[in-house]
C-alpha cells in the first residue's frame, strides 16, 4: 500500500507529487494553503519517501498499469486529482481509466507528454531522459540534486530561496533506486496526446512561465484536443509553482475547484 497522508475538511483533493520527490515536498504548503478548503490525500508514489516499489516489469505498459492501480487504491472513492510533473502525467491516466472517480483534474507543472518526438518538441530531449536514466544509476544523490536545482531555474525568486529548496530536499529520504528507474520509464513512456479527447472532467492546466522542464508554448498546439479545459500561466514561476509562488498557485487551484 502506498503512503497515504491526509489532513483537512472538505471536499477530497488528492495531490500525486512528481519524479525525485515525496509528500514532504508540499505537505507545509498544502496544509497552509489548502486545508482550509479541502480535505488533502497527499498520495506517495511507489518507491518514493515511505512507498514500497511495485515489482519491475519488462514491459512499460505494464509498468504503468502496476502504478495506476496502487494509485487507484490509495485514493478516496470521489475525488479532485492534482498532478504535478509525473504526478499529472500519473492523473491523466486515471482520470481517462477511471473518470467516475474523478471530479475535476488539475495538471500542475505538467504534459501530456514529457519526452520530444518528431511531432512534438515541447518537451525535454530523448538526450537528457538517457543521461539522468544513466546518472542515476551512477550516482542517484548526485543526479538528484541536480535535477532540484534544475527544477527552480528560470523562477523569479532569489538564488539563496533556491539553495535553501535543495538544501531541504537534501534532508528528506532520498527514493529508492527501483521508483527512481521505473519513474524515468513512465517519463519516457507516457503520451496521452492520442487519448486527451477522452478527458471530460472539467481541467485545468497550471504552468509556470519559465518552466524548463514543460514549455507553455504545447498548449498553443493543444488545446483544442480538450475544450473543457482552462489554462493559467504563473507569472515568474519555474517547474515547482508551489515552492516559488504558493499562495498564487494555491489561489488558482482553489478558484478553479470551487467554481461550480
Amino acid at each position: 500500500m502506498l503512503q497515504v497522508t491526509s489532513f483537512g475538511q472538505g471536499e477530497n483533493l488528492s495531490l500525486i507529487h512528481g519524479w525525485g520527490a515525496q509528500n514532504a515536498i508540499w505537505q507545509e504548503w498544502a496544509e497552509n494553503y489548502l486545508a482550509a478548503h479541502f480535505r488533502v490525500h497527499l498520495i506517495e508514489l511507489p518507491g518514493f519517501g515511505n512507498s514500497p516499489k511495485v515489482a519491475d516489469q519488462a514491459n512499460d505498459q505494464q509498468l504503468a498499469a502496476s502504478w495506476a492501480s496502487e494509485i487507484l487504491q490509495a485514493l478516496p472513492k470521489k475525488t479532485h486529482l492534482l498532478g504535478w510533473s509525473l504526478g499529472g502525467l500519473l492523473a491523466q491516466q486515471i482520470a481517462i481509466q477511471e473518470p467516475q472517480r474523478i471530479e475535476k483534474l488539475i495538471c500542475l507543472a505538467s504534459t501530456p507528454r514529457f519526452t520530444q518526438g518528431d511531432d512534438w518538441r515541447w518537451a525535454v530531449s530523448p538526450k537528457l531522459m538517457g543521461d539522468f536514466m544513466h546518472s542515476i544509476q551512477a550516482d542517484s544523490l548526485a543526479t538528484l540534486k541536480s535535477f532540484w536545482t534544475l527544477q527552480m531555474q528560470g523562477s523569479d525568486v532569489p538564488r539563496q530561496q533556491i539553495r535553501q529548496f535543495v538544501k531541504r530536499m537534501n534532508e528528506y529520504k532520498i527514493p529508492s533506486l527501483g521508483g527512481l528507474t521505473q519513474g524515468l520509464r513512465l517519463l519516457k513512456y507516457f503520451d496521452f496526446r492520442p487519448q486527451a479527447g477522452e478527458i471530460k472532467q472539467p481541467m485545468l492546466w497550471l504552468l509556470g512561465e519559465h518552466d524548463p522542464l514543460i514549455p507553455q508554448e504545447f498548449i498553443s498546439e493543444f488545446s483544442t484536443i480538450q475544450p473543457q479545459a482552462q489554462v493559467r500561466i504563473l507569472s515568474g514561476a519555474a517547474h515547482t509553482p508551489f515552492v516559488s509562488h504558493p499562495q498564487d498557485t494555491a489561489q488558482a487551484i482553489i478558484s478553479f475547484l470551487t467554481l461550480e
